[in-house]
């Protein structure tokens, strides 16, 4: 079931994800990519817990150094996107605890105050050993769209994005057609 629509997902493709560990070795997933045939069209790529969206490392690897454990000195990648990942996790940590709230109250129909964000991600991290793997696998299941600062386009008039979504998904059906087509 699509987490956006609640549409019906079928089964479109795969492709291959490689993937690094803490010390660098890569290991490769072969993934299977759904398409909702719901009113979204979305291309969903199924992911296992240990793969992050957008993300080359494996969950824990980013989790440990997020969260600056002993295992985050052996990591294998570079200072800058160390950097980055704790950046890019403090500037985004206000905004998953509110999307956490938002989920919380959904299914308990209770308001969540939401002062510090700690609050709302502290227990969580204290009572799951994978929790960064867990919040993501909530909020993604639970319908929220999650970006990362890789994923955003530069700023471009409203007129030229809607031209190139309208190509892309006119490429996009074109595909679809084609994949039928040589069933």
């Amino acid at each position: 079931m699509c987490p956006f629509c609640s549409g019906e997902l079928v089964y479109r493709d795969c492709k291959l994800r490689q993937l690094k560990d803490l010390i660098g070795e890569i290991s490769c997933f072969l993934l299977r990519r759904l398409r909702c045939q719901g009113t979204c069209k979305t291309l969903h790529t199924e992911l296992p817990d240990i793969i992050q969206p957008y993300k080359h490392y494996e969950s824990g690897v980013i989790q440990a150094v997020i969260d600056g454990s002993a295992d985050a000195s052996t990591c294998h990648a570079d200072d800058s996107t160390i950097r980055r990942w704790k950046n890019d996790f403090n500037k985004a940590e206000p905004d998953i605890a509110q999307r956490l709230a938002s989920v919380y109250g959904l299914m308990t129909d209770e308001i969540v105050p939401i002062g510090d964000t700690r609050q709302i991600l502290e227990p969580i991290k204290v009572k799951c050993e994978h929790w960064l793997a867990f919040v993501m696998k909530l909020l993604i299941n639970s319908g929220h769209r999650l970006c990362t600062q890789f994923a955003f386009c530069p700023s471009k008039s409203p007129d030229t994005v809607s031209s190139v979504s309208k190509n892309d998904t006119e490429r996009g059906k074109k595909d679809d057609a084609t994949i039928k087509n040589s069933s």
